[in-house]
C-alpha cells in the first residue's frame, strides 16, 4: 500500500541528507531547499521524496528527489511514479497550471512519463552561486 505525505523541512532534512550520503549523492543544503517535501511510502517505510517550490505564478516547481536505498527496488517498484502523480494533484488543488523539473536520470525520467510528465527544451540549466 502506497501513500504520500506532506513533511516540513525541519522534520524530514535529516532522512534526506542521509538518503543523499546512502546515494552517494552531493550534499542538498537545507537553506536552498523549500518548506514542503512529499514523501513516499510503502507501509510504513519512506522510499522517495521530492520537494515542492511554490510560487508567486501558476507554475510550482518539483526537484531534489532521493530514495531510500536500504529498501529492495521490487518492493518499491511503483512509488516514484505514483510519488509524481500526487504531487501533481496537490499542485493542481492549489492552482497550478504547471510543474516546472529538469533531470538526467534515467529512472527519474521514466517515473515523470509514467506520472504523464512531458519533455520541455532540451538544454542545460545554469545556477549563479550568491
Amino acid at each position: 500500500m502506497m501513500k504520500v505525505v506532506k513533511h516540513s523541512k525541519e522534520g524530514f532534512y535529516p532522512t534526506y541528507a542521509k538518503w543523499l550520503n546512502d546515494n552517494g549523492f552531493p550534499h542538498i543544503s537545507d537553506l536552498v531547499l523549500p518548506m514542503n517535501v512529499f514523501v513516499c511510502y510503502v507501509g510504513e517505510t519512506p522510499v522517495y521524496c521530492i520537494w515542492f517550490y511554490h510560487t508567486d505564478s501558476k507554475m510550482c516547481q518539483v526537484g531534489w528527489p532521493a530514495g531510500n536505498r536500504n529498501i529492495d527496488y521490487n518492493k518499491k517498484q511503483g512509488a516514484f511514479a505514483f510519488l509524481f502523480k500526487e504531487v501533481s494533484k496537490y499542485a493542481k488543488r492549489k492552482g497550478y497550471l504547471r510543474i516546472f523539473t529538469t533531470s538526467a536520470t534515467e529512472n527519474v525520467i521514466k517515473a515523470m512519463e509514467e506520472a504523464g510528465f512531458v519533455e520541455g527544451e532540451k538544454c542545460k540549466h545554469y545556477y549563479f552561486i550568491i
